[in-house]
């Protein structure tokens, strides 16, 4: 059938048969020369064109990619051929040495051993030419001299002989036979030049329909903290706590609150960020907990261990352990990444499932403690005396200065909440780091404050206070 009417309630081009079928009840239905009136002059001729020409734009976009990276690939295949040539050079140079080591050795070993059978030779000469003498003069005496000569000699000689007796033990008791072999080592193997290291990194074209981009609205604007009041001190399920480091809020609205004591390794969790729900032991000491966003889980950091720890934030199980390889302390996460730091100022990018997938060592510093800024793609990152922001790829964004080391947390505006330590100030920083005030000191009985978090709707601000023995509970005004 001829397709010559148009459902506007189904936006569907459709025959006689469809309309009586289908669509009897529709209150919309055209006649196809209708509905098509004006169509070179309408909105959906620009929108279907718009929508085509976007998508020529990004498949272009994709395919110089795609492109730019099978030619990036090949010149790192060059690259590395290089290095690994040079590494080559290096371990030849390096046994041209040894060889070199072992033949300097051998003429050393040579020459001490030379110089000493020799002057044991000219000793042994020494007393054979005494010998050979004595025994060619008695010869004599014996066929031309007369008895008293050939008897005064004999007695004469058997004192030289019991000195060259004695010469000769000496001689033989201080000879030793010389022998110089080569112990070959028999497990010399060269196994491997290097290692290659893939990195996977998401595509850097990203495609978004151009309908949801021109769909955007004026949203209500975020409400902007303007200041805290003192709330409450989170009820504790334990008479003894020290060593409280890091806080977290998940998904469904549990309170994550790690002990780095050793004596007690525990994670605390209370439900509806205020009563005790239950607490999860570990091995060794868990620092730093990150809740994966959109998930059911978190993950916790094991410095002694030198791992991180997945945990189901649904059941409050502990889940798979991660060998970082470096001893790590900061953890942050994003829906797709995990980032951790630790000694050395090195950081590692996962995946959600624990996958490393690349190393950033662009931090002189150790690490204590990270937040993702997902706005802008960047890293706040929480050293010694230092409070540094860093783009994905390791690039300094800036750095300041703040007292010792201490927690960081991010408000709806991105802006940057920094624990003082020591002067016992918590400030908020602007996202680019210009602009910067107090929010909550002493007076609000802020007394050594350690990790922090906001909850989910950033109505109330947890803080590790005390020197990390209580939870103190802020709300935001």
């Amino acid at each position: 059938m001829i397709l010559d009417y148009y459902c506007t309630d189904h936006e569907i081009v459709c025959c006689r048969v469809c309309i009586s079928n289908e669509h009897r009840l529709c209150q919309n239905v055209l006649p196809l020369e209708l509905a098509s009136k004006d169509v070179r002059k309408s909105a959906l001729l620009n929108d279907v064109m718009e929508d085509m020409t976007h998508l020529i734009t990004t498949l272009h976009a994709l395919d110089n990619n795609r492109q730019s990276n099978l030619q990036s690939i090949e010149k790192t295949k060059s690259i590395i051929t290089k290095q690994i040539r040079a590494v080559k050079t290096k371990f030849l140079k390096q046994i041209d040495d040894l060889e070199r080591e072992l033949t300097t050795s051998l003429s050393s070993l040579q020459r001490k051993h030379e110089m000493e059978i020799n002057k044991q030779k000219q000793e042994i000469s020494q007393v054979l030419v005494n010998v050979k003498e004595n025994k060619n003069e008695m010869d004599f005496l014996r066929d031309n001299g007369s008895k008293n000569q050939l008897f005064i000699f004999l007695r004469q000689q058997v004192t030289n002989i019991h000195c060259a007796e004695t010469k000769i033990q000496q001689i033989v008791s201080d000879s030793q036979e010389f022998d110089i072999t080569f112990d070959e080592k028999k497990d010399v193997k060269l196994e491997s030049l290097g290692s290659l290291l893939e990195i996977v990194q998401p595509c850097q074209v990203q495609y978004k329909q151009r309908k949801c981009q021109q769909a955007q609205i004026n949203a209500e604007p975020k409400k902007r903290i303007v200041g805290f009041e003192r709330d409450t001190v989170l009820k504790l399920n334990t008479d003894v706590i020290e060593g409280l480091f890091s806080v977290s809020v998940t998904d469904n609205n549990k309170l994550l609150i790690t002990n780095a004591a050793s004596s007690d390794p525990k994670l605390y969790v209370y439900r509806d960020c205020k009563d005790y729900e239950t607490e999860i032991r570990f091995s060794s000491a868990p620092f730093c907990v990150a809740v994966i966003p959109g998930t059911d889980r978190a993950v916790i950091t094991i410095p002694s261990e030198g791992s991180i720890q997945f945990i189901n934030t649904t059941t409050m199980t502990k889940s798979v352990k991660v060998n970082m390889g470096f001893r790590c302390i900061g953890i942050t996460a994003g829906r797709d990444r995990i980032y951790v730091g630790g000694k050395g100022g090195t950081i590692k990018a996962l995946d959600t499932n624990g996958k490393i997938l690349k190393t950033i060592r662009q931090i002189s510093k150790d690490i204590y403690i990270m937040v993702y800024n997902d706005l802008q793609d960047h890293l706040i990152v929480r050293c010694v005396g230092k409070l540094l922001c860093v783009k994905l790829d390791g690039t300094l964004v800036y750095s300041k200065d703040v007292s010792g080391t201490g927690g960081v947390t991010l408000d709806r505006q991105k802006n940057i909440y920094v624990v003082g330590f020591y002067t016992s100030i918590i400030q908020r920083m602007s996202s680019d780091g210009e602009n910067c005030e107090e929010m909550l000191n002493k007076d609000n009985d802020i007394d050594d404050p350690y990790g922090m978090c906001f909850n989910n709707d950033f109505t109330k601000l947890f803080v590790i206070n005390n020197d990390g023995k209580s939870v103190c509970v802020y709300k935001c005004k």
